[in-house]
């Protein structure tokens, strides 16, 4: 019998209240959570740690979401991003652009997030016993 690995979900948010909410919630669902508020951490934690999903905002101080995008885009597959923000339409443009298919507006429908990350096609939840 094969045991399921829990979701690992790292969410990047810069606003310490949703960040903690974002981890709460997820934790409370059974999901394994990282949480950290910027994009230079995300991208420090992602380059040694294999995420089944990354969340990250979009707007944020330093490496910002696009930046972050960019480079993620080499480390995992692009269908593994969701990004969450309240920005516009043209944003969502630039999003699609950079091969982003999942996209969150704030504020944040946590009903539709979290079916969101079900529907996200990850191969690696199971192990071998």
């Amino acid at each position: 019998m094969k045991k399921t690995k829990p979701i690992e979900i790292l969410v990047v948010e810069d606003e310490p209240e949703i960040l903690s909410l974002l981890q709460e919630l997820f934790e409370r669902r059974g999901y394994k959570v990282t949480a950290c508020n910027s994009g230079n951490s995300a991208l420090q934690l992602a380059q040694k740690k294999q995420f089944s999903v990354i969340l990250t905002d979009l707007i944020m101080p330093g490496i910002d979401g696009f930046k972050l995008i960019e480079s993620l885009k080499e480390l995992i597959p692009i269908s593994r991003l969701i990004v969450m923000s309240g920005a516009g339409i043209q944003v969502l443009q630039d999003l699609t652009k950079l091969g982003v298919e999942n996209y969150i507006v704030k504020p944040i429908d946590f009903d539709n997030l979290i079916k969101t990350i079900k529907c996200i096609p990850i191969l690696q939840f199971f192990i071998k016993p």
